[in-house]
């Protein structure tokens, strides 16, 4: 079973504060890295490094950050025939405070520059593909002809919808699964998610516009799998958090995995919810991710 990830690869600048800083607050950081990121990038390493054979399609830039970061998603084995190189890397911006938050400023860089026809050069991993994911950091209209490229194939496509925005019906109506946290899930719907029935009424609202499956993350309360005929309700492995960066494309990523392991959707799910718990005990993105033997011998 082949996974394909379609989307960003940046190089996250991470500063640790004691707070997040208010508008207009100017604060000083205690630490700062320089750390591979991009959520197309981390759900590609994600999933390799739980054992998945991954391709990527995406963009760098012709410069040292560049290097670095096909450097390290080769070393996880992610395969990178579909990554090309032009103008310059995209950056994350990102805060990390004590207690485990974080706010982040993209600037896209070479991932703005992917295109339909970037796409259509790698068609072939697309159709030696089981499993698509897609993120919304590259245009937005590439992701959806990478949706409906993928559907007119039968690949089950997988969107998580970050950062959230309004979405074109035409994209959602080519997408399998979707999974947003509570805040991108209020942003696509427009509906309050402050209790699960909330999230659950919210998830079944976008799942008319087209989607099969919605599987929202929900912080320390765990995840809600929605269908249309079902709601099952994912419990969170409970840890001490330290930096929650990579928790969902990892959710994502682990997912998907498990869905080519197997695995039924539950239990999908809730392998999702493991390595998402392992990774927000960690700093960073990518450096956070687990290997599969890792997750197996984990202790909670």
């Amino acid at each position: 079973m082949k996974i394909v990830v379609v989307g960003s690869i940046n190089m996250d600048l991470v500063t640790h504060v004691h707070h997040l800083p208010k508008a207009g607050e100017t604060i000083s950081s205690h630490s700062f890295q320089l750390i591979p990121g991009g959520k197309g990038a981390n759900q590609a390493v994600a999933a390799a490094r739980l054992g998945a054979h991954v391709s990527m399609i995406g963009m760098v830039g012709s410069d040292e950050n560049g290097s670095i970061l096909l450097s390290g998603m080769s070393d996880s084995k992610v395969h990178l025939e579909g990554v090309s190189r032009q103008g310059t890397t995209g950056m994350a911006f990102i805060n990390v405070s004590d207690d485990g938050e974080n706010n982040i400023v993209l600037v896209p860089g070479a991932n703005a520059l992917v295109s339909v026809e970037h796409i259509e050069q790698n068609i072939a991993l697309l159709e030696q593909s089981d499993v698509i994911l897609l993120q919304l950091e590259i245009p937005l209209a590439v992701v959806s002809h990478v949706a409906k490229r993928a559907k007119e194939m039968g690949k089950l496509v997988i969107l998580n919808p970050a950062p959230a925005c309004e979405l074109p019906h035409e994209l959602l109506r080519a997408v399998h699964t979707v999974t947003p946290n509570e805040t991108e899930l209020e942003i696509l719907t427009g509906l309050p998610v402050r209790t699960i029935e909330e999230v659950q009424a919210a998830a079944r609202k976008l799942l008319e516009r087209g989607p099969q499956r919605a599987i929202v993350t929900i912080g320390e309360k765990g995840a809600l799998l929605v269908t249309a005929d079902k709601a099952s309700h994912i419990p969170a492995y409970r840890v001490e958090p330290v930096d929650t960066t990579a928790a969902g494309d990892s959710y994502t990523a682990a997912f998907a995995v498990g869905l080519t392991k197997g695995m039924s959707e539950e239990e999908a799910a809730s392998f999702a919810s493991k390595v998402a718990a392992i990774v927000v005990t960690k700093e960073g993105a990518q450096p956070s991710l687990p290997t599969l033997e890792e997750v197996n011998s984990y202790i909670f």
